[in-house]
């Protein structure tokens, strides 16, 4: 008995989801896409169970089994099973085989079978599971026998609905709708009967048009003004009514006549105004014209331009009065006078009026007094000799002697003696000597007079000899003999609390030369009694060094070659198993042991 099942294939483990039909059992070969060919259970119940082959087959749980008795009519090894025909073969398949099963297409667990040609129905086991082709493998064509009386289930049915072919015409079930909805399959508009026509466009004025974008579409009539539309639903009617000017009555200066339903009014009084007089040229039409109103009665035309023209001093005025002309003479021609005044050669910004009442305006600078006379028109300009004078101040050859803009007179030209007291930082080189007390930082080197440099004031150091003495101390530096301390009462050198005096190489790892302590017969004493390393590595004395008390050590004492103790050799115990294990009893030990040296 056959068995489908939703399960997984992890390994050698095979999980069952959920069994769909039949009972799976020990023995059982697996067939399904993905499984290997030959797989076959070896053991389990329920849901876990245990495959004879490793392998990974869709790990969640969603692949469909199908497990089949395994029959041994045919015995491993044996010549494959042959026929001649289709109906040979299955005669002898169902002499060897309790059950049968095949792969369509390409699948991977055995040989597709060509399933061409059938001469039975196909259907599935089980109702509502199984799928024809999916949204990503379609048929290319399904083809459907003419519906008839004789064949009434002929066509295509999608769960209840059928779709019957009959020649070339497609019948659709009744209440067929267009637009479904995607869950209940009902759609919001039924397939319209084709006797039942209606408008899509509609033409306004044989000109613009209303036309419906979408099946059920609406047109709206809205009323305009002085127009009323009356909608009846029950007679399916609209009214439309005139509600604005039902009609016109001609008034004062107008005529009004009426036919065919057309009003036609007319102006009766004064349509036009026009000119006996040419207009001149260069003149605009309506310049200088007022107009009381566009229409109505005791319309007034005024002039609103120029209407006389006076002469003033200078200008002397005639009139034509057969043409109208009006000349305007200068009696006073003009005479020649400066358009532009240029000042300091700065032609590209001269000084001119903009307008013909534009002002020269002239403005007294410092140390500069103006004063004007407007009865004789006379300006006068003087030279004030009490101000202040701001600026840089240069010599004759344009040496900068005070610069106004830093505030400072250069050194570079600063020479002769000065008197007083200088306030102020002085910056740059000072030539000359000096009396008096210097307060406040000094910047720069320090040289001897024969050029030596003693301050390095760039580097920040002390280059130059140092031999400084106070009557009983003294401290002597130099490139020869080094840094010499010494003093009556001796000489001490001592960092600050808890910082290290270096004697040598210093904190950086330098190296430097050799470190003699004590000269000829005098003693090196050492205060502490603790003699160590900073890093507490081991100390190497060389030469031989002669303790004269007793000595400790904190930690072992490591001899790198023999340790004499009293005149006599110690020896080590490497050396002493090795006698031990060359000796053959305690007589050759004892040889052994006399002939150290």
């Amino acid at each position: 008995m056959a068995a489908t099942f939703l399960g997984s294939i992890t390994g050698t483990t095979l999980t069952v989801t959920s069994v769909v039909s039949g009972t799976i059992t020990v023995g059982n070969a697996l067939y399904g896409t993905g499984i290997l060919q030959g797989t076959f259970i070896v053991s389990g119940s329920g849901s876990a169970w245990t495959v004879n082959l490793s392998q990974t087959v869709v790990s969640d749980g969603s692949s469909l089994i199908t497990a089949t008795a395994f029959n041994n009519n045919i015995s491993p090894g044996a010549p494959p099973l042959l026929w001649s025909d289709v109906n040979d073969a299955f005669t002898q398949i169902n002499e060897n085989f309790d059950i049968i099963v095949a792969t369509v297409g390409g699948g991977s667990a055995l040989t597709p079978i060509d399933f061409t040609s059938l001469d039975t129905s196909v259907k599935p086991t089980v109702d509502d599971l199984r799928d024809l082709g999916d949204i990503t493998h379609k048929w290319g064509a399904v083809f459907s026998s003419e519906h008839t009386a004789v064949k009434p289930l002929n066509g295509l049915w999608a769960g209840a609905a059928q779709v019957k072919g009959v020649g070339l015409t497609i019948n659709l079930p009744a209440n067929s709708t267009v637009g479904g909805d995607p869950v209940t399959g009902i759609g919001t508009s039924l397939i319209i009967d084709p006797d039942k026509t209606f408008f899509k466009i509609i033409d306004v004025d044989a000109g613009n048009s209303v036309v419906a974008t979408e099946f059920g579409d609406t047109l709206n009539l809205i009323s305009g003004s002085g127009v009323n539309m009356l909608v009846s639903s029950g007679a399916d009617s609209i009214t439309i009514s005139n509600t604005g000017v039902l009609s016109v009555a001609a008034g004062s200066g107008i005529s009004v006549a009426t036919a065919s339903g057309t009003a036609t009014i007319t102006n009766s009084g004064v349509r036009s105004l026009q000119s006996t007089t040419a207009l001149p040229a260069g003149r605009t039409t309506g310049a200088g014209i007022n107009i009381t109103a566009g229409t109505g009665d005791n319309v007034r035309v005024t002039n609103t331009g120029v209407i006389t023209i006076s002469s003033g001093v200078g200008i002397t005025v005639s009139t034509d009065a057969a043409t109208g002309d009006v000349t305007v003479t200068n009696s006073a021609p003009a005479v020649n006078a400066f358009t532009q005044i240029e000042v300091n050669g700065d032609s590209a910004n001269r000084l001119q009026a903009d307008a013909v009442s534009d002002v020269l305006n002239i403005t007294s600078g410092e140390g500069i007094t103006l004063t004007k006379d407007p009865a004789t028109d006379t300006l006068t300009i003087t030279v004030n000799p009490v101000f202040d004078l701001r600026g840089s101040v240069f010599a004759d050859d344009s040496t900068l002697l005070v610069d106004a803009v830093s505030g400072i007179v250069p050194a570079e030209v600063v020479s002769g003696t000065f008197t007083g007291t200088v306030i102020g930082n002085v910056t740059g080189n000072l030539t000359g000597d000096t009396t008096g007390y210097h307060t406040g930082d000094v910047n720069g080197s320090v040289f001897a007079d024969d050029s030596t440099m003693l301050v390095d004031g760039v580097g920040g150091q002390i280059v130059g000899s140092i031999n400084s003495f106070d009557g009983g101390n003294s401290i002597t530096m130099d490139p020869i003999n080094g840094v010499i301390i010494g003093g009556t009462a001796g000489a001490q050198i001592i960092g600050a609390a808890g910082a290290q005096v270096y004697i040598g190489g210093g904190t950086s790892g330098g190296t430097s030369g050799d470190i003699l302590l004590g000269n000829g017969t005098n003693r090196v004493l050492f205060v502490s009694n603790t003699i160590d390393t900073d890093d507490s590595s081991a100390l190497i004395f060389e030469p031989p060094v002669t303790f004269n008390t007793d000595v400790t050590f904190e930690n072992d004492i490591t001899v790198a070659e023999r340790l004499t103790v009293k005149g006599s050799r110690v020896i080590n115990l490497t050396e002493l198993k090795s006698v031990v294990a060359a000796s053959v009893d305690f007589a050759d030990f004892q040889t052994r042991i006399a002939a150290l040296v």
